[in-house]
């Protein structure tokens, strides 16, 4: 077991190195100057000092060793060039938290009733319930989470004036971006829990578990969930990872000052560090959640880990 985690971290590490590189390289040879909006009418003089303060002045790469130099030796993902005394790491502390929040509660209502829809699904198959919940999933997936968020906005906002449009400080103001947010992933493990507790269904050991006599909801918690929630595994640990970034869309609609909204941000400044710096981040989040999926996979099922042998 130590052996496969240590492999795992390897490929981990290894990938995390080439994002970093290739980001690092395509964003600085974007066209256009970082600091043009902020230099604007300065004279020569002050614009070599600010394009010195951020090492603009340097060749690629020796700003690439640069910055490789401080991310590994002291975790730090650069300073911002549009606005002055603002670093990714300071905006990561600030706003990250604001996404997690309604990312956790949105992730947990998804799991919950998305299992819960794919086992009912699949219990019955070819039945009303099933054909309501199949038409139901594709029609969440196939429409954008933008789509439902305006009618959210327009039905329980505008409507019938049960919650805030847009904002953020109070419980109400989670309610629109968490459903928002729930409804698309709530039809993706809807659809994986279904497919996947009908594939265990015909397995060999649920036909011997009954034939035994074993009550239907034994085997449904017994031997049915725990091997069709290895899908789930797969979905739900990068989803931890993903909640820190948030959502683009969602955020931006509902005015919630998260990562999400602030990435967006940093995008339309030009604002190449925070771009670069929080790119990184989530790639690291991403990579480490895979790396934590392999060891869950490990743990949870040992056929995975010993395959090789």
């Amino acid at each position: 077991m130590v052996r496969f985690i240590l492999k795992r971290v390897g490929y981990g590490i290894i990938t995390l190195f080439m994002v970093i590189t290739a980001t690092f390289f395509l964003i600085a040879g974007a066209p256009g100057d970082p600091i043009a909006s902020k230099v604007g009418q300065m004279p020569e003089k002050a614009q070599a000092i600010i394009r010195e303060k951020y090492g603009l002045d340097k060749p690629v790469v020796v700003r690439y060793y640069i910055y490789m130099k401080n991310l590994i030796l002291n975790h730090d993902f650069g300073e911002s060039v549009i606005y002055n005394g603002q670093t990714v790491n300071s905006i990561i502390a600030k706003n990250a938290p604001v996404s997690a929040k309604i990312g956790i509660v949105a992730l947990i209502l998804q799991v919950i009733i998305g299992v819960m829809l794919g086992l009912i699904a699949a219990l019955n198959r070819q039945r009303t319930a099933d054909h309501v919940i199949r038409f139901s999933v594709v029609l969440a997936i196939c429409v954008p989470s933008f789509v439902f968020a305006s009618l959210l906005q327009y039905f329980l906002a505008f409507k019938w004036e049960l919650v805030p449009v847009f904002g953020w400080g109070s419980w109400k103001n989670y309610v629109l971006p968490v459903l928002a947010y729930s409804i698309g992933g709530i039809a993706s493990y809807a659809k994986y829990m279904r497919s996947s507790t009908l594939s265990v269904m015909n397995e060999d050991y649920i036909l011997t578990a009954r034939s035994k006599g074993c009550s239907q909801f034994r085997m449904i918690t017994k031997h049915i969930m725990r091997n069709a929630m290895i899908p789930i595994v797969t979905m739900t640990v990068p989803a931890l990872a993903g909640i820190f970034g948030g959502s683009f869309i969602i955020e931006k609609m509902f005015a919630v000052p998260g990562l999400g909204s602030y990435y967006v941000k940093a995008v339309g400044d030009n604002d190449y560090t925070m771009v670069i710096g929080l790119t990184v981040f989530f790639a690291i989040l991403y990579v480490v959640s895979l790396i934590a999926v392999d060891i869950v996979y490990g743990l949870v099922d040992p056929r995975i880990r010993i395959a090789e042998d």
